[in-house]
């Protein structure tokens, strides 16, 4: 709360009652949405669709022409120059549904760091986009509605994170590492690659932050160079392309 010398708004105080110390600063959101030109119909009638909570300012930011951990590290620092209490990470081939935003935010609002929902990989069978551990693939063992609070990675097409974190991380706060080989003291070669996602969640989970998941919030993941849409369906990964389902297989047959 912040308090007010405006003669204005002091005079509007008086007549409706509020104590003079009394104004409610509004929770500031930028949502930054990494972009290569090919945001759909589909995502932005989502977007619009929104349920914003009550006494929230919400801003947009756009980055295209980089690369997704360069776009993410451009956003973060337009986070911190608003200085907004969160930024919202939403990739524009995710379809959230209308009260992904407002839970998002209430979550955060009870004091977590990362807050995300799920959406699925491109690829069949869809995967979520949920990790604990690495090298053990996607993090299945959750019903939807439960509200995971041990996991250690996600995507973040659909992740609201305290803009605080970014002062606490060091630089990058993102990036994609592409199958980098090292050899080791005992003279093994192995390779190492992670994306811009999983690079931030092991930083932040390295200093001590913790990342939530609301499995209640599904999003759909969209490819539209083949028009497929990928998600959850009664607690299991479906696949539909140009209105027809390809996986899974049992399904497609019915």
């Amino acid at each position: 709360m912040v308090e007010s010398s405006d003669p204005e708004v002091v005079e509007l105080k008086k007549r409706l009652g509020i104590p003079p110390t009394v104004i409610l600063k509004p929770i500031k959101i930028l949502i930054g949405i990494p972009s290569r030109g090919m945001v759909s119909i589909h995502f932005l009638s989502s977007l619009l669709k929104q349920s914003i909570p009550v006494n929230t300012s919400v801003e947009y930011r756009f980055i295209g022409g980089k690369e997704v951990g360069d776009a993410r590290n451009k956003l973060g620092e337009e986070s911190l120059k608003l200085k907004s209490n969160y930024l919202l990470f939403l990739d524009e081939d995710v379809i959230i549904p209308q009260d992904a935003i407002a839970r998002l935010v209430n979550l955060g609002d009870e004091g977590r760091d990362i807050v995300a929902g799920v959406y699925y990989s491109k690829q069949i069978p869809p995967q979520p986009l949920i990790f604990k551990g690495r090298g053990t693939g996607s993090f299945k063992n959750w019903t939807v509605g439960e509200i995971l609070e041990d996991v250690d990675g996600v995507g973040m097409g659909l992740t609201l994170i305290r803009t605080e974190l970014f002062n606490k991380l060091k630089k990058p706060w993102f990036k994609t590492i592409g199958a980098e080989k090292f050899t080791t003291k005992k003279g093994q070669t192995v390779s190492f690659s992670t994306d811009e996602a999983l690079y931030f969640c092991d930083k932040a989970i390295s200093k001590g932050f913790r990342i939530t998941v609301d499995t209640g919030i599904q999003g759909v993941h969209y490819d539209c160079k083949t028009d497929t849409f990928y998600f959850n369906s009664k607690g299991k990964p479906v696949a539909v392309r140009k209105d027809k389902v390809i996986f899974p297989i049992n399904l497609c047959r019915e």
